[in-house]
């Protein structure tokens, strides 16, 4: 089946409500495991010394959230290219009182705008489906990670066409019209194991590996090495 990227970011109000009711009501154990990596991933520092951390794609921030709870150590930017998607985000964080130690930030993941090697792990979630080509978003993501460091990124597994309505069954139960369209139109647009081996041995500066996730996600794992 031939990858059909979605359209940029999401704005629509009732778009922004649906991605937000649906991380919360029907991703938490996906998330909860993405979370589980990235602490796996996190350098040693001392107690009292904090690291910044790049969530890429961050939308309503629910995993930026999940991250922080339980790492007061961590100051971590949020950054999203949808205006409407970080109000929400600014909302979460108020509401998990979080609000002074995760940053919202408006800017495109293929022009990050902070320096070179900036974060101490820098990571992705369901975010790079959206790009028509994802390789200069990964390249940025590479860069703006500190030499030794590591990042992440993972995204949906675009399943062969035959059974893509037999995904939307089983992993949608329970999601509203909505949500199963845009579900369906992600499993389009996502990525097979195949392509994200190609696009982890492109990415300037970094070692990097694609990795594979339960049947329904596959994801590039790397570190940043000296320019």
């Amino acid at each position: 089946m031939k990858r059909l990227p979605e359209d940029g970011a999401m704005v629509l109000p009732q778009e922004v409500e649906s991605y937000d009711s649906l991380s919360k009501n029907y991703l938490t154990l996906v998330e909860k495991k993405f979370v589980g990596r990235l602490v796996e991933l996190l350098p040693e520092q001392g107690p009292q010394r904090e690291l910044p951390v790049l969530d890429v794609g961050a939308g309503t921030a629910n995993i930026p959230i999940r991250l922080a709870r339980g790492h007061s150590r961590l100051r971590i930017v949020a950054l999203d290219l949808s205006w409407n998607m970080l109000d929400k985000a600014r909302s979460n964080l108020a509401e998990a009182g979080l609000d002074g130690r995760i940053l919202p930030v408006c800017a495109r993941a293929d022009q990050i705008p902070f320096r070179d090697e900036s974060f101490g792990l820098v990571y992705s979630h369901s975010m790079l489906h959206h790009l028509p080509d994802p390789s200069a978003a990964l390249n940025e993501i590479a860069r703006v990670t500190a030499q030794g460091r590591r990042f992440i990124v993972r995204d949906l597994r675009r399943p062969p066409a035959p059974i893509l309505e037999l995904y939307v069954r089983i992993f949608g139960a329970g999601y509203d019209p909505t949500m199963k369209k845009m579900y369906r139109e992600s499993l389009h647009a996502g990525y097979t194991f195949r392509e994200f081996k190609e696009l982890a041995g492109r990415i300037r500066h970094a070692a990097a590996t694609a990795r594979r996730f339960f049947i329904t996600h596959v994801g590039i794992e790397g570190k940043r090495l000296k320019a």
